[in-house]
């Protein structure tokens, strides 16, 4: 059972109990439930449903599960001869949702609960992670107790090689 989906003005083929990324719902909260009504083909298996443009009694029921950031695309606009250069960098935002529930008509299915427990503890486990690999702050260190580093001058330890020779 599937379904097509739009969303954030991109299509999306979904099924049950996957994870998809999709542009930015900025005012969804994670951990919500939403329902995308703007069903365009239905399917079962057996029969498909097309709608004109949409199908009135489909709804796809999905679940917050993380907003973020994704890979930076990099902009470089260059004009020859004429010294113009300019570098930039963009990060699109997304939010990530698991499909729950998919229902046209008379026809529903749902998700078995042990996929959505599962999925959210990927993206925790995920968060975790990246968590981890922050560097601290200027104001995190200082509230620590961790000293500044020591500035140390080339020629202080070009000396100190040559002494100890």
């Amino acid at each position: 059972m599937y379904s097509i989906v739009e969303t954030g003005g991109f299509q999306y083929k979904v099924e049950l109990g996957k994870a998809y990324k999709v542009p930015s719902m900025a005012t969804a909260v994670v951990g919500s439930t939403l329902e995308l009504k703007s069903v365009l083909l239905f399917s079962n298996g057996k029969e498909v449903q097309v709608g004109t443009p949409v199908l009135n009694d489909a709804t796809v029921k999905v679940e917050i599960l993380a907003h973020g950031k994704g890979d930076t695309v990099i902009v470089f606009k260059k004009k020859r001869r004429t010294r113009y250069e300019r570098k930039n960098g963009h990060r699109q935002g997304y939010t990530e949702v698991l499909v729950t529930e998919i229902r046209s008509g008379k026809e529903s299915a749902a998700v078995e609960p042990q996929i959505i427990t599962r999925n959210r503890a990927r993206v925790v486990a995920l968060a975790k992670q990246k968590a981890q690999n922050v560097p601290l702050t200027r104001r995190e260190k200082i509230s620590q107790g961790i000293p500044k580093p020591v500035k140390v001058k080339k020629n202080t330890l070009r000396k100190a090689k040559v002494m100890e020779a």
